[in-house]
């Protein structure tokens, strides 16, 4: 049942009106002033109001021009209802923001249709409301799923630049190092060919048709021993440390399993090496171990940790270290035009499996930044694995 606000300073004229007003089905509430006119209407919160305009202390215009400058009851439509008639008044009375003028004496049935006029438009225009919200909402949702999109392409880009460059980098080998024996020529080309292997199937991976469909990263949960993972990290970008006298010291515990994405693990970790590379000087040695741990309430957790030689992280640099396009200061034989969404990418891959990444670094003493995975298999055999110049870490027997 609609409810109507009747607004007069004379009781018999307000009673009289409100009589009629409930013979159609509304529902009415009567106030004889301008002041409680407004107290009514926020209280109330009726869906029309019929207002009288000469009346005492605060006349009707003056009290719609109230009632339109309240976020509260701005959205309520006004009948002015008078016996004030020349078209200067109805001027007025619809500026000050009334929706129709009635002159007094009135006709019931003309007043109530021109209610129910008002009333549907009100409704209108509630629904109209109600669609925008509901549109802002599927505009924001879509705008997230686009964002999610463009962050997947990015991502793929990103993860593509340092296999390439891997890649390039053992093809020059091949061209124009004579000095290769055959045995390191078919070594690194099965690198090639491993590394190729490994970027279509994270391609795929990330830009299956669900994953851009959803906005959402695919992740495809699996057992598998975190050395070979590892392994082939070291073995892609052997001849790139190579180049720059850079040594990998690899330290792991023997038949270690994680259950997790093999693919984001090893992307995670690809990301950790190349940063330390990049950021690593001229004969140094980039140390990366793997071992379980215990976090506490977090139960077992798996550790693969880089730490390189460098110069560490500022204060400045922590505080922001994961955030998108932060790039790290340049080093000497860093390798330039990093796009910074390294870091940023490793945490987003962590967070899509249920691991986490952080680092520990004092300025001036080198950076180690490390991934915990969750639910760890582990054998108890610990063994040491070093990797030096241009040659793989081989699996000790």
């Amino acid at each position: 049942m609609h409810r109507v606000l009747i607004v007069d300073d004379i009781a018999e004229s307000a009673g009289a009106l409100a009589f009629a007003l409930q013979r159609y089905g509304l529902h009415t509430t009567v106030c004889y002033g301008g002041i409680d006119a407004l107290s009514l209407a926020q209280q109330e919160q009726p869906d029309i109001i019929v207002l009288d305009v000469a009346m005492p202390h605060i006349d009707g215009f003056e009290v719609a021009r109230y009632l339109k400058s309240s976020p509260e009851t701005c959205d309520i439509p006004i009948i002015f209802l008078t016996v004030l008639s020349d078209a200067a008044r109805v001027v007025q009375g619809l500026s000050v923001g009334g929706s129709d003028y009635i002159r007094k004496p009135y006709s019931p049935d003309e007043l109530f249709a021109r209610i129910k006029t008002q009333l549907k438009l009100k409704d209108v225009k509630e629904q109209l409301r109600k669609r925008n919200q509901e549109l802002e909402e599927l505009n924001k949702q879509l705008s997230h799923l686009l964002k999610e999109k463009d962050e997947l392409l990015r991502i793929v880009a990103h993860d593509l630049r340092s296999p390439i460059s891997a890649i390039s980098g053992i093809a020059e080998a091949l061209l124009y190092n004579n000095g290769l024996s055959a045995e390191m020529r078919k070594e690194l080309k099965e690198t090639i060919l491993a590394t190729s292997n490994k970027m279509l199937a994270f391609v795929l991976q990330l830009l299956s048709v669900d994953a851009i469909e959803r906005g959402v990263l695919l992740v495809q949960k699996q057992h598998f021993e975190v050395y070979t993972v590892l392994y082939e990290l070291l073995r892609q970008y052997a001849y790139q440390a190579a180049e720059h006298n850079i040594t990998f010291d690899l330290h792991i515990e023997d038949g270690a399993t994680v259950v997790s994405d093999k693919m984001y693990v090893q992307h995670i970790c690809e990301n950790f090496i190349t940063n330390a590379l990049k950021y690593s000087p001229r004969g140094t040695t980039i140390h990366i171990r793997a071992y379980s741990r215990d976090a506490g309430q977090n139960g077992k957790m798996f550790r693969i940790e880089v730490q390189d030689e460098g110069r560490g992280l500022s204060d400045e640099e922590k505080k922001c270290l994961f955030a998108e396009h932060r790039r790290l200061s340049a080093q000497p034989d860093s390798i330039k035009n990093s796009t910074g969404l390294g870091l940023f990418i490793a945490k987003k891959l962590a967070d899509s499996i249920g691991a986490c990444v952080g680092y520990i670094s004092e300025d001036g003493r080198g950076a180690t930044f490390f991934l915990d995975i969750p639910d760890v298999h582990k054998s108890a055999d610990f063994c040491t694995h070093t990797h030096t110049h241009t040659q793989a870490p081989r699996a000790s027997s």
